[in-house]
């Protein structure tokens, strides 16, 4: 019994520290950066298969919430079918193209500071946060 409970942390250990993202993958890079707390990459956010922004590093949404140093990039990269952007809602001014369903859009932030995004089409419903350390 003694062996089994060890396994059983074993594995609940070895899960928690690997860091699997459904998000993290082939083509979910983005920039440097860094960061402490979630498993995925720290700048990059899955622009969803439904209405949301998903944080690949902590996995946050609606708003996703990314923490990056200076010089660091963001990477927004769409899956699924819907169309989306992303703008700023600050006075920082970036946006992708006009809408999207695929591909990706990518932002250098070199000031620290705290930038706020969301989507054209979908306003506040889809918004997220970008901190700049």
């Amino acid at each position: 019994m003694r062996y089994g409970n060890f396994l059983a942390a074993a594995v609940a250990v070895l899960a928690a520290c690997s860091g699997y993202n459904s998000s993290t993958g082939p083509g979910y890079g983005g920039g440097g950066g860094q960061g402490g707390g979630g498993g995925g990459p720290v700048g990059a956010v899955t622009v969803g298969p439904g209405i949301q922004f998903v944080s690949a590093h902590d996995g946050s949404q609606n708003p996703a919430v990314t923490s990056i140093t200076a010089g660091s990039t963001v990477t927004w990269t769409w899956t699924g079918g819907l169309q989306h952007s992303v703008r700023s809602t600050g006075t920082t001014s970036f946006a992708s193209s006009l809408t999207m369903s695929s591909g990706s859009y990518s932002v250098t932030f070199n000031t620290p500071g705290t930038y706020h995004y969301d989507c054209a089409v979908h306003g506040s419903a889809m918004s997220g946060t970008v901190i700049v350390q």
